[in-house]
């Protein structure tokens, strides 16, 4: 052993060859890194050459730096008070801490979403009102989380003075849930039943061992009743209780399932191949959860820029087919090689993904900006086309998104992307007229997505061009150009149909107005490109020319 900083190893994600770590106390991301040298890491550390290793690792591209390894969280002054307030209590050792709270802990991360199970009927309501009596205003009044289910969630309003300490929980959300066992019924349904539970069977119902450490709210110790959930967390392995069969896992609850995929991407965890064959069997089940479940796990991967890694895990095991047909359509549709020799329209989409922004309009627009191909394919010989695919596209991005319960305006940005993501590649040659009207059309919001997405679809293709980011310095001299751009014509609509001699009553000629509008904003936009303003005396002038 020497006496450098501990490494510690967090993930690692070969198809990336991205490396997760800690040194010390704070956590790095590294890329290019193979799994040959991942290996010899791995060896380093083994033989505790923590120095030897950290020198190793600088030889490789650091993405970015992380938060510390720890931090104080309301979460985790909420537990640090717990364990001053239940010794001497009817809950003492009977309240314990589980789920990722947990497991995050273990592996060194922030722990969030402090959940707390009661090994005692009824225990988690008197606790709660155990802690309102004790601390009265400084905590909401407990609320049962459903009236069928023994689950009470508390809030602190402010942070805590006790015994000469003072504890930093104000805005902490704290749920207390009896241990419980459950049944479903109901094939056609996640709708469950319960009844009283040993720590142990509530353990059982739970999803994969890396979610089912304990800790002990009363003396802080870590508690693995499965015996292996320690090494799963510290192997990187996603797996079910050794003594539950998997299959009623995912059957009884099949958002486990999608949970499985979020975590792989997430961390990068291995998936034994004995669990990717249940989740092929129960795939089907995924079509009783509701839309918002499956989406609100998905979302969470998209954040993390990840949705390419999901993506491809639900097609290999069946899912994909279920949750977005549209995607699975995309397998196997040709793409001229000139432009593709990356392959079909799905392995396109895969390597647009990867490239796209860690935001969920970013990734949903990544996802579906070719949907349309499928239904536009022309097949002419050698050649294939997909005219007005974007069009198509656009059109089914809106329906996939609403039949998910995307939010209106996530739905308009992505389908306003979708349709105008090939308009960046026609502006390449375009003068300043033009990428003013492209940025007039579209909103500067809108433009900036567009030119985000067009640039991780060209980062998608084979071979990678580089167009975009000439249309992006482009879009960029504009924008900070002396003459600015306008929102609406110099001259306003009762002006216009003045100097044009239409009346309000004209209703044929009404047109007129909105058309002479669009010839005001053009010749604006001619007049900014040669560094000038449109007065109005020139808007009139020009307009009278037009009669």
């Amino acid at each position: 052993m020497d006496s450098a900083p501990k490494v510690v190893i967090l993930s690692y994600i070969p198809s990336y060859e991205e490396l997760m770590y800690f040194i010390g106390d704070k956590k790095y991301v590294a890329t290019g890194v193979s799994p040959f040298h991942k290996g010899k890491v791995d060896q380093m550390l083994r033989h505790g050459a923590n120095g030897q290793a950290i020198q190793y690792l600088k030889k490789f591209r650091v993405e970015r730096t992380a938060m510390k390894k720890t931090g104080s969280t309301a979460e985790k002054e909420v537990e640090r008070l717990l364990r001053v307030v239940l010794p001497g209590t009817p809950w003492a050792g009977k309240a314990h801490a589980v789920g990722g709270y947990i497991r995050d802990e273990y592996m060194g991360l922030e722990a969030k979403d402090l959940d707390i199970v009661v090994s005692e009927s009824g225990g988690s309501e008197r606790l709660t009102k155990y802690l309102k009596g004790m601390f009265k205003g400084a905590i909401t009044q407990p609320r049962q989380m459903g009236a069928n289910y023994p689950i009470w969630q508390i809030t602190f309003r402010e942070d805590i003075t006790f015994e000469g300490d003072t504890f930093q929980t104000n805005g902490a959300v704290i749920e207390f849930a009896d241990t419980m066992k459950e049944q479903f019924p109901d094939d056609t349904s996640r709708q469950r039943s319960i009844m009283p539970g040993t720590l142990e069977e509530d353990i059982e119902r739970r999803d994969f061992t890396t979610n089912m450490l304990l800790k002990d709210l009363t003396t802080g110790e870590i508690v693995d009743m499965t015996g292996v959930s320690k090494n799963d967390i510290e192997n990187g392995v996603l797996r079910g209780h050794p003594r539950v069969s998997l299959d009623k896992i995912f059957s009884d609850d099949p958002l486990r399932m999608i949970r499985l995929v979020r975590f792989q991407a997430k961390y990068g965890w291995k998936i034994p191949l004995s669990v990717l064959n249940t989740v092929k069997r129960n795939a089907q089940r995924i079509q009783i959860v509701s839309a918002e479940r499956i989406m609100g796990e998905l979302t969470k991967v998209m954040k993390l820029g990840k949705l390419s890694q999901a993506v491809r895990l639900m097609k290999m095991t069946g899912l994909l087919k279920y949750v977005l047909p549209e995607v699975q359509n995309m397998v196997g549709v040709k793409q001229p090689k000139k432009f593709h020799g990356e392959g079909d329209v799905f392995k396109h989409t895969i390597l647009v993904l990867k490239n796209a922004p860690a935001t969920i309009e970013g990734q949903l627009a990544a996802l579906l900006h070719d949907v349309g191909k499928p239904a536009s394919q022309e097949v002419v010989g050698d050649a294939i086309r997909f005219l007005g695919h974007e069009d198509v596209g656009a059109e089914m991005a809106k329906a996939i998104l609403y039949r998910l319960k995307f939010d209106a305006e996530t739905i308009k940005k992505v389908t306003m992307v979708v349709k105008n993501h090939m308009r960046p590649y026609h502006l390449v040659k375009a003068d300043d007229k033009g990428i003013r009207k492209f940025i007039r059309d579209l909103g500067d919001e809108i433009v900036d997505a567009v030119l985000d997405q067009a640039a991780a679809d060209e980062m998608g293709s084979l071979p990678v061009s580089d167009e975009v980011s000439l249309v992006r310095e482009k879009v960029r001299r504009v924008r900070e150009a002396p003459v600015k751009m306008q929102s609406k014509p110099v001259l306003n609509g009762l002006e216009i149909m003045t100097i044009l001699g239409i009346s309000p009553n004209d209703r044929k000629r009404l047109p007129e107005v909105g058309e002479a509008g669009k010839y005001l904003m053009d010749l604006a936009d001619e007049y900014a490109s040669r560094g000038e303003e449109l007065s109005k005396g020139e808007a009139e002038k020009a307009l009278r020319d037009m009669k």
